[in-house]
């Protein structure tokens, strides 16, 4: 079979798959379909050949593209091949036989490991395909951890032993454990969520958010970099990728901001940070949320509801750090025609299905519910949006990238399973926990500074979900030993996973946009280091001030750390970049240092006097008034030597 026919073939089977598989989650939702333990182990099954699907049609177009030789094609090709009928294999022999094994369980017979294996198989290598060898990589680590552990000279490292039945139970032959794990989250709350952001794509909301912030960049110096704020913000909150949200949004933000002076090094670095911050702000909170919410046995609505806060906070910050470099650098406003009638005529279909999606989560409605009622009100208000109601095409390949999303996150929230049930079955997590108390001081400060350290490190190079579930394996327990309460500790740990995208050496997001910006990854890094400074008080913040995750029953205390937090900001802003109303020399950014290290100080004390609080916003008022009179000084004296002249 040829190429292109092979591709036809493929791209059918696609799409009958994905079709069924969303048919049959939605009528799950409405009670039509069971939804006990086959529904899951069903929904792994047709993960699991839909990843195989498409990792044949991205082999089939690496082959019609000469990217690969034809001998890398043809070993692509056998792993997908045999990865795809061995899962599919294991994963129907448990559909069939799953009554007997749940009830036997962990007493199986040497053909039930057997397809147990084939489902592990299955799962690591699918993941290699789509998510490179290192998520690939912890997954089959974890399970050989749980397999060999007990071999492990190290006593703290070592487990007593587990039969291989017992293994196979906890890793691929149960519905609640191993990889079905999180399945609840990829398929009840994920799985159509995705599929109402890749909706509202597709009826046109990118091009309606960079409109809005090309309208807002109008009014303000260095206005270009709005619609990237804006814009990478909007569509990072209902896609909750980082990544993949730079390339979507940077392609036009970052030309953008060059056109208007911006370095490209900054440009990318403002696309990377903005990206960033969409994965901290509700709706969607870069999928960790549901990971959260699914540790803590608690609604996810309470979740997005206590993100909402520190996440206006991160735009705050990243929003501060610009307007700063920008009266720097004297950046022209935008001066870009804004399309009036498209905001006027889209507005309105991103409003309604946005907000009915938000409404229905605060009514505690299913997210899968809220998702299907938000996909129906955006395609039924495009419609009304004259000539800029989307094309028959639009709607079909903004499906396709649903069909496409869909797949690798669950195949990605599936597979990180293993690495969760080890954790917890084998005590490592509290193992290691102890260990970290052990050579840690006993001092609450350094012992979050070595959390926050281990979080960003653990979770380099990985998707935010993934590396959520890495660090807040290793860290929760331990952030929990110290005193640090639930819901804090797993934000603290969440938020610099999500830094741990913009921190070097591996800095994806960053990465990412250098490929558009064209400037070297160390300068981007430098800016984007100096950009998220703004945020990294904030995880402090909320863990010793825990009213910024109470909204929304919010009260007088949560006023106080807002404004030393906004001050902070303002004070890193301005030493970081070296202006305030001036340039400032190094000597001359040597008090708002100062400010920045009490802003830091204050907030990361527990029942501190309010006189600490006024001091530092006093601090601040004080300095910067001294800079504004001195330059407005110099420019009177300016003007009247030129008088006199």
């Amino acid at each position: 079979m040829n190429g292109d026919r092979l591709a036809k073939v493929l791209e059918m089977v696609l799409w009958f798959m994905g079709i069924t598989l969303a048919g049959y989650i939605s009528l799950s939702l409405f009670g039509l379909v069971s939804h006990g333990s086959e529904f899951y182990v069903d929904f792994a099954l047709g993960v699991v050949a839909m990843s195989g699907v498409l990792a044949l049609i991205e082999t089939n177009n690496r082959r019609n593209s000469d990217d690969i030789g034809v001998m890398r094609t043809a070993v692509r090709a056998f792993w997908a091949v045999t990865s795809t009928a061995l899962g599919v294999a294991g994963l129907v022999y448990f559909r069939i036989n799953i009554d007997s094994l749940v009830l036997n369980a962990p007493f199986f017979s040497s053909t039930d490991i057997m397809f147990g294996y084939c489902t592990m198989y299955a799962m690591i290598v699918l993941t290699w395909l789509h998510w490179g060898w290192l998520l690939a990589s912890i997954s089959a680590l974890s399970i050989a951890y749980f397999f060999f552990g007990h071999l492990i000279p190290v006593p703290l490292l070592q487990h007593p032993g587990y039969t291989e039945a017992f293994v196979m139970n906890y890793v691929s032959l149960n519905t609640n454990q191993g990889f079905f794990q999180f399945s609840g989250v990829a398929a009840d709350q994920i799985y159509l969520l995705t599929y109402f952001g890749v909706a509202l794509l597709g009826v046109g909301m990118l091009r309606l958010v960079i409109e809005v912030g090309k309208l807002a960049g109008t009014r303000v110096k260095g206005g270009a970099a709005l619609p990237a704020v804006i814009g990478s913000g909007a569509i990072g909150a209902v896609m909750g990728q980082a990544v993949s949200n730079v390339v979507l949004s940077g392609r036009l933000t970052i030309p953008m901001m060059k056109r208007y002076h911006y370095s490209g090094a900054m440009a990318g670095a403002i696309e990377a940070t903005a990206s960033s911050a969409g994965q901290i702000l509700p709706p969607v909170l870069g999928l960790a949320g549901f990971l959260i919410a699914s540790f803590l046995g608690i609604p996810y609505v309470t979740v997005a509801l206590a993100a909402l806060v520190p996440g206006l906070l991160y735009l705050a910050g990243i929003s501060t750090a610009i307007a700063v470099y920008a009266m720097r650098e004297n950046l022209p406003k935008l001066d870009e025609s804004v399309d009036m009638a498209l905001i006027w005529r889209m507005t309105p279909t991103f409003l309604v299905s946005f907000v009915a999606v938000i409404w229905l989560l605060l009514g505690f409605r299913s997210p899968g519910y809220a998702a299907l009622i938000g996909m129906a009100a955006a395609v039924l208000l495009a419609l009304f949006q004259g000539p800029y109601r989307p094309k028959l095409t639009d709607i079909k390949e903004a499906f396709r990238e649903g069909m496409l999303l869909t797949t690798i996150l669950s195949l990605l929230i599936l597979a990180i399973g293993p690495l969760g049930q080890v954790m917890v079955s084998t005590n490592l997590s509290g193992r290691l926990a102890t260990l970290l108390a052990t050579i840690l001081p006993d001092v609450e400060l350094l012992l979050l500074i070595g959390a926050m350290i281990l979080s960003i490190i653990l979770g380099m190079g990985l998707p935010t979900p993934i590396a959520y579930v890495v660090a807040s394996l290793a860290m929760i327990p331990f952030l929990q030993h110290v005193g640090v309460e639930a819901l804090q500790a797993h934000f603290f740990v969440f938020y610099f996973a999500v830094f741990s995208t913009l921190t070097p050496p591996i800095a994806v997001s960053v990465l990412a946009s250098t490929k558009l910006s064209g400037a070297s990854f160390r300068s981007t890094s430098i800016h984007a280091l100096k950009l998220a400074a703004t945020t990294f008080i904030i995880p402090y913040a909320f863990v010793f001030n825990k009213e910024l995750l109470s909204f929304p029953n919010l009260d007088l205390g949560v006023v106080m750390p807002v404004i030393e937090v906004l001050a902070t900001q303002v004070a890193v802003s301005v030493a970081a970049y070296g202006y305030c109303f001036k340039r400032l020399t190094q000597w001359e950014r040597l008090p708002f240092w100062i400010i920045t290290a009490v802003g830091y100080w204050t907030l990361t004390r527990h029942g501190r006097p309010v006189i600490l609080d006024v001091v530092l916003v006093s601090s601040l008022v004080i300095v910067a008034a001294v800079f504004y009179f001195g330059a407005r000084g110099r420019r009177e004296r300016g003007v009247c030597k030129l008088k006199v002249e």
